[in-house]
């Protein structure tokens, strides 16, 4: 998944070849041992930045907002405090991609790419000390995920076979064993607080107690339609796709069996990583995306289907991994011509109660991309926007519009923004946004702002929307993508 052969991974996903651990051969050139590399300029050591003096609990309208943003693309790394002023630069002369951070906010690791030899690098910033480490990548990562407590980090790349491979690296960027996973595609999660990492690999759920050595124990088959799974927080239970088994005739908590003549069909599984216990949540065909709320309580889960009264050729609506290709495919397309004939797509947002099975709509459009704010109050939902809308971007430029819903609210959804997406996060990130949402991206710390990568007149720029300035961006500069760093402890508000 992810990164620029993300959709060929998607069309790799049809085989069915079952995941491997492999020992995978070092280019001659790899270097196991970090080096400080001169990449860094006007980087120097810092503490993380201190919370204003008169907003300790909570930013006030108009601040600047709190923890530091790391805007990536082709001229490097830029670290940005919200008003725009820069830290540190990384790499100004290589092209850099999926700048991830760490759930503590105290490190972030990223792809460097040579543009002469092409040659990949993983860097590692430690935000405490303002020193950049790299490392020699085993091959080029378009995926990062850390670990609760940093130790660890899962990177996913090409497969030397086709497909895609996990490796398993260290705080510092080292891969922590010669072992790789490769399998027709990966999708994965950390456990919260824990080491265990739930993987969908091709049509197989693996459970994967060491990931160091990433011996894992097969879950079962569930097919190829939704791909990542996730943990609900506070519990050992995850959350997944089935659409090979019958569900549970009663939607009971008792273990599944099949029965002659039950019907089969995408649901929604909890299922008990101790006991094996189930749960049948319902049928969740069309699913494109889900993001569980920080208390474990509830999920959002978003449903897209082409409009087959616009013109376009419908995808097979029974396939959830079809649909999102299509998308991601019309998202991306560079082309304007095209662009002004893209399909149109029905769907909903919907908030299900993990307790009661039951579901509440929170907005008839599809959400390309749920995240949850820090504080768990709001809903953060990517969708497209009328093609006549006229926003930021140039002519012909692909729109969608950031909504967001308050828990606190009456109910419905208020439009943020509305802007064109950069060309590398329309193309390698909103596809596999249920995959993103498993580590920080998008929100401010104080749930009070997001950034993202957008298009422009003057190109593509790291851009911010403030809940307190409904409809308005502010730019920060060239870049690609953009992701805002959660707050160390000590910076947390009591």
């Amino acid at each position: 998944m992810g990164g620029a052969a993300a959709c060929a991974l998607l069309v790799a996903s049809a085989c069915s070849s079952a995941p491997t651990r492999s020992s995978v051969p070092a280019p001659d050139d790899w270097a196991p041992a970090p080096q400080q590399a001169p990449l860094a300029t006007g980087l120097s050591p810092t503490e993380p930045p201190e919370a204003p003096e008169e907003s300790a609990v909570e930013v006030g309208p108009g601040s600047p907002g709190r923890g530091l943003i790391a805007a990536a693309g082709p001229t490097g790394l830029r670290l940005l405090l919200p008003s725009g002023d820069v830290v540190g630069e990384v790499a100004p002369d290589y092209v850099v991609t999926q700048p991830t951070w760490s759930r503590d906010g105290l490190r972030l690791a990223a792809t460097l790419i040579s543009p002469d030899s092409d040659d990949s690098l993983v860097a590692v910033v430690d935000i405490t000390t303002g020193d950049v480490t790299t490392v020699p990548a085993r091959r080029p990562y378009f995926f990062y995920s850390w670990n609760h407590d940093a130790t660890r980090l899962a990177a996913l790349g090409p497969g030397s076979r086709g497909g895609t491979a996990l490796d398993v690296l260290d705080q510092g960027g080292v891969p922590t064993s010669e072992t790789s996973m490769q399998s027709s595609s990966i999708y994965l999660a950390w456990e919260p607080d824990g080491r265990r990492l739930v993987i969908h690999a091709g049509p197989q759920l693996l459970l994967v107690e060491d990931p160091d050595s990433l011996d894992y124990t097969e879950l079962g088959s569930v097919g190829f339609g939704f791909t990542a799974a996730a943990w609900v927080p506070g519990t050992q239970d995850i959350l997944y796709v089935d659409a090979l088994a019958p569900p549970a005739g009663d939607g009971s908590s008792e273990a599944l069996g099949e029965e002659d003549g039950a019907e089969v069909r995408p649901w929604l599984v909890r299922r008990s990583i101790d006991s094996g216990q189930v749960v049948d949540l319902g049928p969740v065909t069309s699913l494109i995306g889900m993001a569980v709320h920080p208390d474990g309580d509830r999920v959002a889960l978003s449903f897209a289907t082409l409009d087959q009264t616009s013109g376009a050729d419908p995808a097979d609506t029974a396939d959830s991994t079809s649909e999102v290709e299509t998308a991601s495919a019309s998202l991306s397309d560079d082309d304007a011509a095209a662009q002004s004939q893209l399909p149109q797509w029905d769907g909903s947002v919907q908030m299900l109660d993990l307790a009661t099975a039951e579901r509440l709509t929170v907005l008839d459009l599809p959400g390309w991309w749920l995240e949850w704010s820090p504080d768990g109050r709001r809903l953060l939902m990517a969708t497209s926007a009328p093609q006549e809308a006229g926003a930021a971007g140039e002519a012909g430029a692909v729109e969608l519009a950031w909504h967001v819903w308050d828990d606190g609210g009456d109910g419905g959804s208020v439009e943020l923004a509305r802007f064109a997406p950069s060309v590398a996060f329309g193309r390698n990130y909103l596809p596999f946004a249920d995959q993103y949402d498993e580590t920080p991206r998008l929100w401010s710390p104080d749930s009070d702002a997001i950034t993202f990568g957008a298009s422009t007149s003057e190109g593509d720029v790291s851009a911010v929307a403030r809940l307190d300035n409904v409809g308005g961006l502010t730019t920060l500069g060239p870049s690609d993508v953009s992701f805002w760093s959660p707050l160390p402890d000590s910076l947390q508000s009591p």
